[in-house]
């Protein structure tokens, strides 16, 4: 029987996040017979990589400072690398794309791969050391082997942003939708945890009496643009609408003093700001509908979790949001709070049945497109052929 390939995941972070979600889930789906893996975080180990590490897959922590290196850092990425000798690096995000690169063929490893994610980035809101690495990563970026996106539109951003890769090939991320269902036990949990209450008989979702809950589950980050997210709910309580609001992120909580500015004090008791949370699962259930205000995404993880959960989606036009919806949700143009809470406002005056109906249509559209199991056979195909081509440039699809 032949050897499993080694497969090596390098990655700047494993806190809670998109891709380093997507991460886990390939990893727990992957065929074990068939390709070893293994995962080096170039920071601390976070709550996936212990995640990671429980289901037997090894975690190497580099404990460097996030947007620092370190020489300790470096030293254990060389001894981890030479040990496990990879015939295949996948590196995840701009840091690791740009260390995997000159750590890898330091190494002595044939096969790199790198993978960027997002479709939109706003250079003056990030560090110095973000703006010097993507343009280092653009400069070499006909190194690697191959290019890997999550997005149609997250290689087209990076072409303009001067990346000229060998070769490109886009695999969508995948969902478990088995951890991502319909419950309908979700929503009166997630009202008695949000405290609010339900009044009588709900006639439709709309209906004056049932509070209408509406999700925005991100970061606290300005690609994110939870700005244009409270502007579009004042404009729907503004409307005398029942509606509740319900964010969830890392940075997300009443601690934030920027979200506590952007909300008028009368209206304080319809926005729930959660912070961090483990049970997204949960909460994306109970939701009337699940948003996307961002500014910028490749493949946006909240989009299909909240449609495999059967929750219809308004999202703005961002990425490959509007082909991940197709015509199981609204999609609206980005910045434009207005046309946020016009289509809110649309969805709130739909009848339950259409709502159902919709909803259904989301989870078969996840089902059909976006299944765990189907996207980790696409991973293990490539790297099955990255493995075979050993020594030689990698040419994707263009």
């Amino acid at each position: 029987m032949n050897r499993p390939v080694p497969v090596v995941h390098l990655i700047t972070t494993l806190d809670t996040g998109g891709t380093e979600t997507m991460l886990s889930r390939l990893l727990a789906f992957m065929d074990r017979r068939r390709f070893s893996n293994h995962v080096i975080c170039l920071t601390r180990m976070g709550d996936l990589g212990e995640k990671i590490r429980a289901r037997g897959i090894p975690v190497h922590a580099m404990d460097m400072p996030r947007g620092k290196i370190t020489l300790t850092g470096l030293a254990r990425l060389v001894r981890v690398l030479s040990r496990v000798r990879p015939r295949i690096l996948q590196t995840w995000l701009y840091h690791a794309d740009l260390m995997g690169l000159v750590f890898g063929r330091l190494t002595g490893v044939r096969s790199i791969c790198w993978n960027v994610r997002c479709s939109y980035i706003s250079l003056e809101d990030y560090h110095a050391s973000t703006k010097w690495t993507l343009r280092a990563c653009a400069l070499l970026s006909r190194v690697p082997s191959l290019i890997l996106t999550n997005s149609h539109e997250a290689r087209a951003f990076h072409i303009r942003l001067g990346y000229r890769a060998t070769g490109w090939k886009v695999i969508p991320n995948g969902f478990d939708l088995d951890e991502f269902k319909p419950d309908p036990s979700a929503r009166p949990w997630l009202l008695r945890e949000l405290g609010v209450r339900e009044e009588g008989p709900a006639r439709s979702e709309g209906d004056p009496q049932t509070p209408f809950l509406i999700g925005f589950i991100a970061r606290f980050d300005p690609m994110k643009d939870h700005p244009s997210f409270l502007q579009a709910a004042c404009r729907i309580l503004e409307q005398g609408r029942n509606a509740h609001f319900v964010l969830a992120g890392r940075g997300v909580s009443r601690e934030n003093p920027a979200l506590s500015q952007w909300v008028p004090a009368r209206w304080k008791d319809r926005f729930h700001f959660l912070g961090r949370r483990h049970d997204i699962e949960r909460i994306t259930a109970g939701l009337s509908i699940a948003s996307l205000a961002s500014r910028g995404e490749g493949f946006p993880n909240v989009v299909c979790e909240a449609m495999a959960c059967g929750v219809p989606c308004v999202v703005m036009d961002v990425g490959d949001s509007a082909s991940i919806v197709g015509d199981t949700g609204v999609v609206v143009p980005p910045g434009r709070p207005e046309a946020l809470a016009k289509a809110w406002s649309s969805v709130m005056g739909m009848e339950r049945e259409a709502l159902d109906l919709l909803g259904r249509a989301a989870r078969e559209r996840v089902l059909m497109q976006f299944e765990i199991r189907h996207i980790a056979e696409a991973y293990e195909s490539l790297y099955l052929s990255l493995g075979s081509k050993t020594g030689r440039r990698f040419r994707g699809r263009k």
